[in-house]
């Protein structure tokens, strides 16, 4: 439904707002939709479950309103976080933490097991928060008791430790859930959680995150060193100071020097992630090693600058031609693929290259947007891009693959590639050969369809928002608005290069204060960062339609097979 014109956040994730005006009318004059990358800090009033499953996964959505949400229908509720997670739209994390704490507040233990099914989406942190959530209305208690003791205490008490208790008292009952607490059922289901890790998902939380999560989780449920860690039982003392045993990979490990570093590699299977730190101390045999063991090629991949020497690449061109997968996001996939044609030169010098190719068109070929078309994509190709020319000339040129658009890059005028890309070869191309220089003139890809009155029904605009130049006498926001009312009321995805990840665009402010819907997705301008391109897609797959008839057909599939089973069917895949 066009005119609602709703403003979300989605936390790290997609963002989502409603659509524009009917057509043949002018835009809704609502709030914009909000950036991904930022929160909302007022809670929506009033979502309905039926009419707007996302908005429970977007923005300040409270524990309270979770636990309605699932009251009011737990299938649909469900649906919604696997529809989202299915189609890669990154969730906030504090709606995964409410919706984990209005779960387990239900009693509801088939469905917080299925959000723990996903590791990625709920792991310790989310976890410990949502159980923090629930008990800290007992931890409120606890303090109050101290406080009162303290008032009465004859003994002087210095002002700054009253003054620290009562914030903490006040911190607590702001964030407590008016439902539930955690109970000694919830606990166990927790220490349950705890009891499937195995001993190298552990072992790797010895070497690599700090102890004070899991002290505070161990505090609320009371964990058992071995019971409740069958395959690592000192992992528990571990955390309360502690030591591994001295010849465990745990405690060699953290031995790790720039020293000894490459003896110890020869000795034992040290993932590349912990030696990164040492990576100058690197000889060419431990690169070779470090290349070889790594279970997954994505990683060797995804660090090639730091082993890059003649003995991986052979060994990249072996692992691919034995079928080793490559499992790495579209955005990233092309980042490498460009990296390798810049480090190389020439495809000659990286004869894996010849083989990556072919997996990331699969890749691409597999994505499906079905949004309303004609679509246009406009890039930014002015001086102002700079570092980021390359990095928005893929995006634009992929999302123009994917979905079969039209494609006019901009700068004072605007112009044409001599061959819109369709595959990933002609992406990478198109990234090579499209320079920034000139002044920004964002009108003027737009302007011949506003004089031809061609009909776009999607249009995304990828920029860094520095316009500074009119084309024909117009700014972006007006022909935008003109083209709205006397074409087709286009809906606006707006692909923003800015100066950091929470900055405001010159843009799309204005087209805020000027009340024009719009959505947006957000890259820092300096360190463009393509892995956030599969959240793009995100963002666009939950626009389309086809997402209420995805929601639909898994809240069937949740009450014909359960909700368990739907949640374990999406980790299957993932891994396939």
């Amino acid at each position: 439904m066009r005119g609602r014109g709703r403003g979300r956040g989605r936390g790290r994730g997609a963002g989502r707002g409603g659509r524009g005006g009917g057509r043949g009318g002018s835009r809704s004059r609502g709030r914009p939709r909000s950036q991904p990358d930022k929160q909302e800090h007022t809670e929506p009033v009033d979502l309905d479950i039926e009419k707007d499953v996302q908005a429970y996964f977007v923005g300040n959505v409270s524990v309270k309103q979770h636990y309605e949400g699932q009251n009011q229908n737990r299938e649909r509720y469900a649906a919604g976080m696997a529809v989202l997670e299915e189609n890669g739209v990154e969730v906030a994390q504090n709606a995964r933490i409410r919706a984990l704490a209005a779960a387990w507040a239900r009693n509801d233990f088939k469905l917080a097991a299925s959000f723990l099914k996903n590791r990625d989406n709920f792991g310790l942190v989310e976890v410990l928060k949502a159980l923090q959530l629930l008990d800290s209305g007992r931890q409120a208690r606890v303090l109050e008791k101290k406080l009162k003791q303290l008032q009465l205490s004859k003994n002087k008490v210095l002002p700054q430790n009253m003054g620290k208790l009562k914030s903490n008292i006040d911190n607590l009952n702001k964030i407590k859930s008016p439902y539930g607490s955690a109970s000694g059922a919830i606990c166990k289901h927790v220490r349950q959680w705890v009891r499937n890790f195995t001993a190298e998902e552990l072992e790797f939380y010895a070497i690599h995150f700090p102890r004070d999560p899991w002290k505070k989780l161990a505090d609320i449920c009371h964990f058992h060193p071995e019971k409740d860690f069958p395959s690592l039982p000192w992992f528990l003392s571990y955390c309360f100071g502690g030591e591994a045993p001295a010849d465990h990979i745990v405690t060699r490990q953290k031995a790790l020097s720039a020293e000894n570093v490459n003896e110890l590699l020869v000795e034992l299977p040290i993932p590349y992630i912990q030696v990164r730190q040492f990576k100058t101390s690197l000889t060419t045999k431990s690169k070779a090693l470090l290349a070889e063991r790594e279970p997954k090629l994505d990683t060797v991949l995804w660090w090639y600058e730091d082993l890059q020497c003649q003995e991986v690449d052979d060994i990249i061109d072996r692992r691919l031609e034995r079928g080793d997968a490559v499992n790495l996001p579209l955005g990233k996939f092309m980042e490498r693929l460009l990296t390798f044609k810049l480090l190389k030169k020439d495809e000659s010098n990286c004869p894996f290259f010849r083989k990556l190719l072919p997996l990331a068109e699969k890749k691409l070929k597999s994505i499906s947007l079905p949004l309303e078309s004609p679509i246009l994509v406009m890039g930014d190709a002015s001086s102002s891009m700079g570092v980021a020319i390359r990095t928005s000339t893929i995006i634009a040129g992929i999302l123009t693959a994917i979905c079969s658009a039209k494609l006019s890059f901009f700068n004072g005028g605007h112009f044409e590639p001599d061959k819109v890309p369709e595959t990933v070869a002609e992406v990478l191309k198109l990234a090579l050969e499209t320079h920034a220089n000139g002044c920004t003139a964002n009108a003027a890809s737009l302007y011949p369809f506003y004089e031809r009155k061609e009909v776009v029904k999607t249009m995304i605009m990828v920029t860094d928002e520095e316009e500074n130049t009119s084309f024909q006498n117009h700014r972006f926001q007006g022909l935008y608005e003109k083209y709205c009312k006397e074409v087709y009321p286009a809906k606006l995805l707006f692909v923003s290069f800015l100066r950091g990840q929470h900055a405001r665009g010159q843009m799309t402010s204005e087209f805020k204060d000027a009340g024009i819907d719009f959505m947006q997705s957000v890259f820092n301008g300096y360190q463009p960062d393509l892995t956030k391109l599969d959240k793009l897609f995100g963002i666009l797959s939950a626009e389309t339609l086809t997402f209420d008839e995805q929601v639909k057909e898994k809240e069937k599939a949740i009450k014909c097979d359960g909700v368990e089973q739907v949640f374990s069917n999406l980790k299957q895949a993932k891994t396939e």
